[in-house]
């Protein structure tokens, strides 16, 4: 134990001691004296507080949050009632008055996206004149009714009607043809077509010089009032909203009446009757696209959306887009995307259109050659045109007749349409395509209010129309002939003779158009769908498409498939008329055109359908024996989309073709071929080559094939200069074969084993050559060189020279277009090889003698041109010319025994027919085929096989 000389205490901690001896060390409180609390106790006593009534806390907030919404809603609601002409637009009301500007950075430096002249400037801004004389288009003729050698009528078959016009597929083509004076469909075709306007209402709008517009059809969205205008331009400026009736009932209904001045604010509101059409998004193109038929003394016009509300002034517009750009047609780019193909996609997706309508006007834009280009001539392709501000001119309204035709024609979808309009219609320069930011800046965006109510089927409003319009009393019986027909429950029978596009579209536009209609579709092959599944070929599986829609029209209940039944054997054309009351003939070209020169009759010697047939596995030609073995040489005449894809199967590697659809004897065929050189050989020049810049890529793009072209036979004259001047599909043919030779240059030719494709400009045929080891076979062509001669209209024709040069091969394949052939009863253009026809309805002697019942349509109709898409409207004629007879005429009267009496005859005459389930077997046989090869399907190729599988047991 330690000590210490200071004090200490020592404490025993032994548990043997007694309690007595403890030292205690207790620890005393010290006494709180009274008085306030601590700084610390006080926030310590409110957490507790807290913590213990945080509940009770909570729920009186919300209960005093609700009192107050509740109060606010009601007072909001009092103040709507006492002010009737309130907008009553509550979702977007906080944008009503937004006037600030929309700003972007530039450079590091905020500026606004529209530039706008300041106040003061505004305020003396007067309307500028000035004169388009950069313009090829002078002067615009529109056609109307009294133009027409055949009246257009209203049916229900197809979107053009008395208001557009008819507009055939040949005078679309012409419309784009820019010159001096152009005559083009666009609108108002006829003074009955609808769209009537009081006269009133028309003579203001003949008063208006500067137009800003608007519409609201079938209720859709309500009126917003424009703001941020000068006091110049509400003087100088008409405002101008289309209503419908429905419009203006729904507006009335929310207490927004019309004045009797006809204003509601600064909006001049003119009701519209008797709207064109039943889609009520084709009604707004009308005062969107063609202001300049509407407001025909205007110099300028804006568009706006309905769901949109202008804020700008509208002379500062003109002149921030159009005056000191120098431009006549301004329009926002799109935001998302900048190709029309990325479009189309995207408009399917959306289910804003549907797969079909879109792919038939998507693939006529493929083959028209429209780029995939994301700019034209350095402007964004793709617009947004909600907002479109322009000149009246005669190349702006050109423009917007031709895009509003395009609208009609295809979807309702106008940014699909604009691309291939700006591309095609070269006369128009001055566009000013101006950014996302600049149309925000112009509107504020509301959003659309209520879905818009489509008008009731034409043929209700064509009869009240009639008998409103003082037609008389036969007008009126002739419109409820029309109602009585479509509704009648005696069925229209009707016969389509040929299963290809020609013959599914015409059954499917049949079948919307007519619910009484029963359809046979009958077709010499036991199977259906024609040259999409024996001409197409089979590297395009994309092409075939179709197959899907032409599917779910065969599976209509309305709708009949016989197969293995020949018109002009099995049954004549008299038999067929008499069991139904419309005969559709669309069967197509089933034969090929002749050289008519010596040697053509030489084995060896096929045409290019033939062979098509024999790789596809048609039954006619699967025992085709073309020499692959002889030589190394095939010689194609024809530089057109056929003898390119014949090229293209012969150079194909195989291993690229084993999985596709071709048929197995020709996939074994080519796998032994020797041929390693094909020669396309044309009568003119590269600039005029028939093919497309598609098909052109894919056949160039082949991996190790060499490409051999002349040097001298890529020269171009002034003329050919000006043919790729007026064509960007010529020039861009010109360029991708002038590109393929000059990558060729220095490589050597004749290697083992190594495939050539020739391209041979400027030879015609003389004569085939005969081997003289195997006598009645071909050895080579003959060949004459040609030289261009203009013939005037910028049209050059090949003429001989009298030099000759030959090519060796042991193959030639004739690829100079295809031929229909007549049967009997029926008359036939043999020069043409066509049914004389006016619109589809078969003529006989004078053209104005029709044969009753009785029409066709596509290449029957036309002669062989065009592509699968072009069947749809092709289709669309026909059946609306069948509508109209079945209306005016009397087609379709008296009793027919249609599929019924067919039956018997078929039976009587003891013809093997293929009805729908028969084709289903052999579907159903060749896919499972196809899936064993792995493959699409392995296509049955004989007759005997097609019929055994079509007759077996389930």
């Amino acid at each position: 134990m330690f000590s210490s000389t200071n004090n200490s205490v020592s404490i025993s901690v032994s548990d043997e001691e007694s309690n007595e001896n403890r030292i205690r060390a207790r620890t005393r409180r010290k006494r709180k004296k009274p008085g306030h609390r601590t700084t610390f106790e006080l926030p310590r006593y409110f957490l507790r507080l807290f913590v213990r009534y945080w509940i009770v806390l909570v729920f009186l907030l919300a209960v005093g949050l609700l009192l107050f919404e509740s109060t606010r809603i009601i007072t909001k609601s009092a103040k709507l009632k006492k002010s009737p002409d309130s907008i009553p637009n509550k979702k977007s009301e906080g944008n009503l008055n937004r006037l600030d500007p929309t700003t972007k950075v530039i450079g590091g430096v905020r500026q606004r996206c529209l530039k706008l002249l300041p106040p003061e400037e505004l305020e003396h801004l007067d309307i500028l004149e000035r004169k388009d004389s950069s313009s090829p288009v002078k002067k615009l003729v529109y056609l109307t009714g009294t133009d027409s050698s055949s009246p257009v009528r209203v049916n229900g078959t197809t979107r053009f009607n008395l208001f557009t016009g008819n507009q055939t597929f040949a005078e679309r083509e012409n419309s784009f043809q820019v010159s001096e004076t152009v005559s083009v469909h666009c609108g108002f075709f006829n003074e009955n077509g609808g769209f009537r306007i009081k006269d009133e209402d028309n003579k203001f709008m003949q008063s208006c010089r500067v137009v800003v517009s608007t519409c609201a059809f079938g209720g859709g969205d309500n009126l917003y009032q424009p703001i941020g205008m000068s006091k110049a331009s509400t003087q100088k400026v008409c405002y101008v909203a289309f209503w419908d009736d429905v419009t203006l009932a729904t507006q009335e209904a929310e207490d927004q009446r019309i004045g009797e001045n006809g204003y509601i604010g600064k909006w001049r509101i003119v009701v519209v009757k008797d709207l064109p059409f039943v889609d009520q998004r084709l009604n707004g193109k009308i005062p969107k696209m063609l202001s300049h038929r509407l407001f025909p003394e205007a110099k300028y016009s804006i568009w706006v959306d309905s769901k949109s509300q202008f804020r700008r002034d509208p002379l500062g517009v003109l002149d921030a887009l159009l005056w000191r750009t120098n431009s006549v047609l301004a329009i926002s780019e799109h935001g998302a995307r900048s190709s029309v193909y990325d479009e189309a996609k995207a408009v399917v997706k959306k289910h804003k259109a549907t797969p079909e309508e879109v792919e038939v006007q998507i693939n006529q834009y493929r083959h028209d050659k429209l780029p995939e280009d994301k700019r034209f001539n350095g402007k964004k392709a793709l617009c947004e045109a909600s907002v479109i501000v322009r000149e009246h001119t005669p190349s702006t309204n050109l423009f917007m007749c031709l895009w509003f035709n395009e609208v009609v024609r295809y979807t309702s979808r106008d940014q699909l349409s604009f691309p291939y309009v700006f591309w095609r219609l070269k006369g128009l320069k001055k566009v000013n395509m101006f950014p996302v930011c600049t149309r925000k800046d112009l509107v504020n965006s509301m959003g659309h209010v209520r879905k818009a109510k489509p008008l009731p089927p034409r043929y209700e409003r064509r009869s009240k129309f009639v008998t409103e319009s003082g037609g008389g009393k036969s007008k009126s019986l002739t419109a409820r002939r029309l109602v009585t027909r479509c509704f009648s429950s005696r069925p229209l029978h009707v016969c389509i003779v040929g299963s290809g596009p020609a013959g599914f579209y015409t059954a499917d536009k049949l079948l919307k158009a007519h619910e009484g209609a029963r359809i046979d579709i009958i077709d010499r092959l036991p199977t259906p769908y024609g040259l999409v599944r024996s001409g197409v070929a089979p590297d395009h599986p994309e092409t075939k498409i179709a197959i899907n829609q032409f599917s779910r029209v065969a599976q209509h209940e309305r709708c009949a498939f016989y197969g293995n039944v020949k018109l002009g054997s099995d049954l004549s054309l008299s038999e067929l008329r008499d069991l139904y009351h419309v005969v559709v003939l669309a069967y197509g070209a089933e034969s090929d055109k002749d050289l008519g020169i010596p040697g053509e009759s030489l084995g060896g010697v096929f045409s290019a359908r033939e062979f098509v047939w024999w790789y596809n596995g048609h039954p006619d030609y699967s025992s085709l024996k073309p020499d692959l073995k002889s030589s190394d040489t095939a010689v194609i005449l024809g530089q057109g989309n056929v003898a390119l894809d014949v090229a293209r199967i012969f150079l194909r590697p195989t291993t690229e073709l084993a999985s596709t659809d071709i048929a197995t004897h020709a996939l074994s065929a080519l796998e032994e071929s020797s041929i390693r050189k094909v020669y396309l050989v044309g009568r003119r020049g590269p600039v005029q080559a028939a093919l497309t810049a598609k098909e052109l890529r894919e056949i160039l793009g082949i991996k190790n094939l060499h490409i051999r072209i002349k040097e001298t036979d890529l020269s171009v004259t002034p003329a050919d200069e000006e043919e790729m001047k007026s064509s960007r599909a010529r020039k861009r043919i010109y360029e991708l074969l002038s590109k393929a030779a000059a990558a060729a240059k220095g490589t050597s030719e004749g290697d083992c084993g190594q495939r050539e494709l020739h391209f041979v400009f400027f030879r015609q045929p003389e004569r085939f050559l005969e081997s003289d080891e195997s006598k009645g076979h071909v050895s080579g062509v003959n060949l004459e060189k040609t030289i261009l001669e203009s013939v005037g209209s910028g049209k050059q024709i090949a003429v001989g020279t009298g030099e000759f040069e030959d090519i060796n091969c042991s193959m030639v394949l004739k690829a100079i277009g295809y031929k229909s052939v007549p049967v009997n009863g029926l008359p036939f253009d043999h020069k043409k090889g066509i049914v004389p026809n006016v619109r589809g309805r078969v003529v006989s002697g004078d053209i104005s003698q029709t044969e009753p019942g009785l029409y066709v349509c596509g290449w029957l109709k036309r002669g062989p041109v065009g592509i699968i898409a072009t069947n749809l409207y092709c289709a669309e004629e026909t059946v609306g010319s069948i509508s109209q007879d079945i209306e005016e005429e009397g087609v379709g009267k008296g009793e027919k025994e249609g599929s019924k009496g067919l039956m018997q005859l078929l039976e009587k005459k003891e013809v093997k027919m293929v009805g729908s389930s028969g084709w289903e077997k052999i579907d159903a046989k060749e896919k499972q085929m196809g899936i064993d090869r792995n493959k699409p399907r392995e296509k049955l190729v004989t007759w005997e096989d097609l019929l055994a599988a079509a007759s077996a047991d389930s």
